[in-house]
């Protein structure tokens, strides 16, 4: 795969800002990241010269000819100099990880000028699980809409909501929800429904960085302003999360949110990625409420229709699932079948889905710890700690990674003291 811009992101075997460790960025210079820096300078209100003054503060030389050569693209800064302009513009080393990363779907934005055809170009890609090519096709519409229209504040909103939406499916939760946050600032300039519809994104946020009591107060809003306004499919996406914060703590109120979703996605039209993603929740749900026929059922169902459709997130998820519906009977054989499946389908290489990927290695290698599979147990560990260090959302599967690695440190520096 050849790219115009090439740079490297290296695992260092620890989740970043988590365990302990960093990504190393090198490369060749971005104008993505330029842009970025840019904008965070000037969102701060600070001069070249003020960066300059801040930096020298922190022990680090970063001159004002330099930062503005960061700027134009013309020079990538090392990770010192990221390392200190992260603290100036308080945001982490990840973020620029993150930007740079983006850099390797420009080739993808689209030639067209039109807004409405950009939209739906960016829609199609997002329901195939082409995230980064909607987003840059997003933020194509985003610039469409910034340079042609007398008042774009509306058009600018919903681009940049497409735009957080592709973002989180990512894993970049720090850059959606700057954009989401970008959003609510124009609340008086921008329709009911987008801010709405941004409060809800930015619930989907806080919940995969692990503020559950955060998440539920967004969504518990964004469902009243939407029962205000008769929007059920945008109620059923605020209930889908309000059964995601729930599953793990009480099943019954998880699954009473999930059927709710359901009933309410049976009378109106809504996009079919909403419905295969809240039938694929239901039927696990049903699963672990031990109605196990019933949830196979909807999750057969839902992986069936998300192939067909080609929406190959939910497929990979829907997968997952059933993986987890077998070894909780103790279908060892079928389980691996599924996971394999869903490896499969979220192993993309130009978007893959990292979360799902460390969900089917944690299902692995707890197989293993169980059987004692020393073997086995390793080459799922090894995957873990890899994919540990690309994510950035939290579930129940990566705090209990997180924990199980810092308990076993403690141990081992308990012994060797």
């Amino acid at each position: 795969m050849s790219r115009e811009t090439t740079y490297r992101t290296e695992a260092s075997g620890a989740p970043p800002g988590g365990i302990g460790g960093a990504r190393s960025i090198e490369g060749r210079p971005s104008a993505r990241l330029g842009q970025h820096l840019r904008r965070l300078r000037e969102g701060y209100g600070y001069t070249l010269r003020k960066v300059e003054e801040k930096a020298t503060s922190l022990g680090e030389a970063i001159d004002n000819s330099q930062l503005s050569r960061f700027e134009k693209g013309k020079a990538l800064p090392s990770f010192d100099k990221l390392r200190a302009l992260a603290r100036i513009f308080n945001v982490s080393v990840q973020n620029f990880s993150d930007v740079l990363d983006l850099e390797e779907f420009e080739r993808y934005k689209p030639e067209s000028n039109d807004y409405d055809e950009l939209l739906a170009m960016g829609a199609e890609d997002f329901a195939r699980g082409d995230h980064g090519r909607a987003f840059v096709t997003f933020e194509k519409a985003l610039e469409i809409a910034a340079d042609r229209f007398p008042s774009p504040a509306e058009r600018m909103a919903e681009a940049r909501w497409r735009m957080a939406a592709a973002l989180k499916a990512l894993g970049k939760l720090s850059m959606c929800e700057r954009e989401l946050r970008e959003i609510l600032k124009l609340r008086e300039e921008t329709g009911r429904r987008v801010q709405v519809r941004a409060l809800l994104q930015l619930s989907f946020v806080c919940r995969e960085l692990g503020d559950l009591y955060l998440a539920q107060v967004l969504a518990r809003e964004s469902l009243d302003l939407a029962l205000e306004d008769g929007d059920a499919a945008t109620q059923a996406a605020a209930l889908n999360t309000l059964g995601n914060i729930h599953e793990t703590s009480d099943i019954e109120r998880a699954l009473s949110y999930y059927e709710r979703a359901a009933e309410l996605l049976q009378s109106v039209e809504a996009t079919p990625e909403l419905a295969l993603m809240v039938l694929t929740n239901l039927g696990g749900c049903l699963v672990k409420a031990h109605r196990f026929a019933e949830g196979m059922a909807r999750l057969q169902d839902a992986h069936a229709r998300a192939r067909d459709k080609g929406f190959r997130r939910i497929a990979a998820l829907s997968a997952t699932r059933i993986a987890e519906a077998y070894e909780q009977r103790g279908e060892t054989q079928r389980a691996s079948r599924a996971l394999m499946e869903s490896d499969a389908l979220a192993s993309d290489s130009q978007t893959p889905y990292h979360d799902i990927l460390f969900l089917n290695s944690y299902h692995r290698w707890v197989s293993a710890r169980q059987d004692g599979n020393g073997t086995r147990e390793k080459i799922a560990f090894g995957r873990l700690r890899h994919l540990r260090s690309l994510l950035e959302r939290r579930f129940p599967e990566v705090d209990e990674f997180d924990r199980w690695i810092a308990k076993h440190r403690r141990f081992d520096h308990e012994n060797r003291m």
